[in-house]
């Protein structure tokens, strides 16, 4: 038995996925956002650091929150151009089960200050001094950003800007502070 020419074609198009069709991206929130899901969801590695204005984060005081590490640094134009979408993504999600980490290894207060003055940054800016933690998550190029869940696991790596207000960004997030402990 053949098929006729239209409805073969229906058929190779019920199988690539037409319009409407539910597509890899949309039920994988990681791929759809451009982050990679780390398998196996380590436990995160553990730091403590001070943050620009002298206080101490403890990332074990952060638990019960997705929590979004960004690693840049002052000279990096990349690291500059995906700034601005961190603040908005951390001013539209819930700051009770929700923060952003600017780690940096750079060595100058002062220029540090002026990057998150004109960038108007709101969230903690931790200094990597010893260059440990930047270590520790496998930090080799700027900027590089994992996402770590509500129980410390270590669930997304993207190395590159990116656009971290984006919907599909915004729907990662919400699918990671919504899955169960």
């Amino acid at each position: 038995m053949s098929l006729s020419p239209v409805l073969a074609a229906a058929v190779v198009l019920a199988a690539l996925g037409s319009p409407g069709t539910v597509s890899a991206d949309s039920v994988d929130p990681y791929r759809a956002a451009g982050v990679q899901r780390i398998n196996g969801a380590p436990t995160a590695p553990l730091f403590a650091m001070t943050t620009l204005d002298g206080r101490t984060v403890d990332s074990t005081s952060l638990r019960g929150k997705v929590v979004v590490v960004n690693f840049w640094a002052t000279w990096c134009g990349p690291c500059k151009d995906e700034m601005p979408a961190l603040q908005r993504l951390r001013r539209n999600l819930d700051e009770r089960r929700f923060e952003v980490l600017a780690v940096t290894t750079d060595r100058e207060p002062e220029a540090i200050r002026q990057f998150a003055r004109i960038l108007n940054v709101e969230f903690p800016i931790l200094l990597d001094e010893t260059k440990d933690v930047s270590a520790a998550f496998g930090v080799r190029g700027l900027p590089t950003t994992v996402v770590i869940d509500r129980n410390g696991r270590w669930v997304g790596r993207a190395v590159g800007p990116r656009e971290w207000d984006s919907p599909a960004m915004v729907s990662l997030f919400e699918h990671v502070m919504e899955t169960p402990r």
